[in-house]
C-alpha cells in the first residue's frame, strides 16, 4: 500500500483525542467522587470494603452483573446459532452484542469473585515463605483497590487472548477449507483454467525442483476426453503411488488405479454420473477406454498415467504438483517458485493451497500486528496501574514496614513481598483475561468463519504463554520503585510520631 511522504495535522487529530480523553476522565471520577462525599472524613481516611450482597449496593451491583452476564452469554450463543445457521451477518452483530454485554456484567461483578481468586492464588503461595503470606495478606487489604488494578490488565489481556485466538482459529480453519479446495501445495500449470495447455518444459521441472523448501514434484500428463453424450472434457494422468505423497489428503486418492476415474463431487453432478457407473471416455484421435466412475476426487478428472496414455498416445505434461516440505513456509517457498519460473517460454500458472494461504496469513498477520500493537498500549497503561497500587500501599503501610524491618525483616525481603504483590495481582489479570479471551475468541470464531463449514477453534500457545511471561515481568518491574522507596526509609523515621 502507498504510504504517503508526509503526516497532515488537523485540528480535528489534536482536539479529538484531547477532548475525548478529558472527557474519559471526568466520567471515569464522578463515581469515586460520589462515594467520596456519601462517607464521614473520619470514616474516608481507612480503605473502603469490597461491596457484599449484605448491602443495597452490593445486591444492586450483583444483580446487574449477573444479568449483563448471563444475557450477553445467551446473545453471544445466538450469535455462534445464526453463524451455524448460514447467516454470518446477522451473527457476528448479536455476537459483538452479546459479547460485549458479557464482558461489562463479568467486570462489573468482578469486585465480588476477583478478590476471591487473588486469595486463592495468594493461600497457593503462602507455604513458600512467610514473605509471600505477608503479600498475599496485602493484596486483600483493599479489594477495591486489587480489582480496579487488576481488571484493568484483564481488559488488556482479554482483547489479546482474544484475537490471537481469533487469528488462529482463522488459519486453522482457512488451512482446512484450502485442504479441501486445492489437493496440493503448490500447483504449477499450463492448463489451469481448464484449457489443455502446452506441454511444461523440462527446465521448469527441474527449477521447481531445485527450490529450496519443495519436498517433492509429481507431473500430470493432460489430454481431452470425449463422454458419450458429447461433452468434452479435460482429464489428467498420475501416478497413484506419487500422488499419493504430495496430496494434503491422501485418502481421496485411495480408490485411484487401473480402469477408474476420480470425478469431482460438482462434475458427477453436472454430468449426471454416480459412483460405479461405468464411463466410456473418448481421446483426440479416437481411442476409447472404459473406466469405472468413482465419485470424490480432488483436482479435477484423474486418471493412472497408462490409461491416460491409452486414451491419447500423445499426452504431454501439462501441471506439476509440488509438495513442499514446511506448508507453514508458503510464505517464503511461494516467491521463490515464482522467481525461478520469471523467464520460462512457455507461461505458466503458479497456484494451490499455499499460495492462497501465504496470501491470506499476510492479510491476517498484518490485522493482528495492528490490532495487538493498540491493545499493547492499553497493557501497558494497565501496568502503570499496578505500579501506582504499590506505590498506594508502600505509602499507607510505611509504619508496618517499619515494624517489620524492626523486627527482623531485611531490605530484602520487603522488596520480594512488594514483588510477589505486584507479579500477584498482575498474574491473575492475566490469568482471568487469557480464559476469557479464548472463550470469546473461538465464540467469535465460531460466528464468522462457520460459513467455510467445520470450524477449527485452536489455543495459540506461544501468544498466551508470551502474555503471561511479560505480564508477570511487568509485575516485577513495576514494584521496582516502590520497594526502593519502602527498602530505603529507616524504621525509626517511618515510625517517628509527627
Amino acid at each position: 500500500m502507498p504510504i504517503p511522504a508526509t503526516i497532515t495535522v488537523t485540528p480535528a487529530v489534536v482536539l479529538v483525542p484531547l477532548l475525548v480523553g478529558t472527557a474519559v476522565t471526568v466520567v471515569a471520577s464522578l463515581a469515586p467522587a460520589r462515594a467520596a462525599t456519601r462517607v464521614a472524613p473520619l470514616e474516608a481516611l481507612r480503605p473502603a470494603d469490597a461491596p457484599t450482597v449484605a448491602r443495597g449496593g452490593g445486591r444492586v451491583r450483583l444483580v446487574v452483573a449477573s444479568l449483563l452476564t448471563l444475557g450477553g452469554t445467551a446473545l453471544l450463543a445466538g450469535g455462534i446459532a445464526l453463524g451455524y445457521a448460514g447467516t454470518p451477518e446477522a451473527g457476528i452483530l448479536v455476537g459483538v452484542a452479546g459479547g460485549a454485554l458479557s464482558f461489562v456484567g463479568i467486570l462489573v461483578g468482578a469486585v465480588f469473585w476477583l478478590p476471591a481468586v487473588v486469595g486463592l492464588l495468594g493461600r497457593l503461595l503462602a507455604g513458600t515463605g512467610s514473605t509471600a503470606r505477608l503479600a498475599s495478606a496485602n493484596t486483600l487489604r483493599n479489594p477495591r483497590r486489587t480489582t480496579a488494578t487488576s481488571t484493568a490488565l484483564l481488559i488488556g489481556v482479554t482483547l489479546v487472548a482474544m484475537m490471537s485466538t481469533g487469528a488462529a482459529s482463522a488459519r486453522s480453519s482457512l488451512d482446512s477449507a484450502l485442504d479441501d479446495q486445492y489437493p496440493v501445495d503448490v500447483l504449477v500449470a499450463t492448463d489451469a483454467y481448464g484449457a489443455t495447455g502446452d506441454a511444461v518444459p523440462a527446465e521448469v521441472v527441474r527449477a521447481v525442483s531445485g527450490v529450496d523448501g519443495v519436498a517433492r514434484v509429481v507431473e500430470l500428463s493432460a489430454a481431452e476426453a470425449t463422454l458419450p453424450d458429447g461433452s468434452v472434457t479435460s482429464v489428467h494422468g498420475v501416478h497413484p503411488d506419487q500422488a499419493r505423497g504430495v496430496v494434503r489428503s491422501p485418502d481421496e486418492l485411495e480408490q485411484l488405479a487401473a480402469g477408474t476415474v476420480l470425478i469431482p463431487q460438482s462434475a458427477a453432478e453436472l454430468y449426471g454420473l454416480a459412483d460405479g457407473d461405468d464411463v466410456e471416455l473418448t481421446g483426440p484421435a479416437g481411442d476409447v477406454v472404459e473406466v469405472t466412475a468413482r465419485v470424490g476426487g480432488v483436482g479435477g478428472w484423474l486418471l493412472t498415467t497408462e490409461d491416460l496414455r491409452a486414451l491419447d498416445p500423445e499426452a504431454v505434461v501439462s501441471r506439476l504438483w509440488v509438495g513442499l516440505d514446511d506448508p507453514q513456509a508458503a510464505t517464503q517457498v511461494v516467491p521463490t517458485i515464482q522467481d525461478a519460473l520469471v523467464e520460462t517460454e512457455v507461461p505458466v500458472e503458479v497456484l494451490g493451497a499455499a499460495v492462497e494461504r501465504a496470501m491470506m496469513q499476510d492479510v491476517i498477520d498484518t490485522v493482528l500486528g495492528v490490532i495487538v500493537g493498540l491493545l499493547a498500549v492499553a497493557v501497558v497503561i494497565a501496568l502503570i496501574g499496578v505500579a501506582n497500587t504499590l506505590s498506594l500501599s508502600v505509602i499507607e503501610r510505611r509504619r508496618e514496614s517499619a515494624t517489620l524491618r524492626a523486627i527482623g525483616l531485611s531490605r530484602s525481603q520487603l522488596r520480594w513481598m512488594l514483588a510477589i504483590e505486584g507479579m500477584l495481582i498482575a498474574g491473575v489479570g492475566a490469568l482471568l483475561g487469557i480464559v476469557l479471551g479464548l472463550l470469546y475468541g473461538w465464540a467469535g470464531s465460531a460466528t464468522a468463519l462457520s460459513v467455510m463449514g467445520d470450524v477449527a477453534l485452536t489455543v495459540p500457545w506461544r501468544d498466551i504463554a508470551l502474555v503471561l511471561v511479560v505480564a508477570l515481568a511487568a509485575g516485577l518491574v513495576a514494584s521496582v520503585v516502590p520497594g526502593r522507596t519502602a527498602a530505603r526509609t529507616s524504621p525509626v523515621a517511618a515510625l517517628a510520631v509527627d
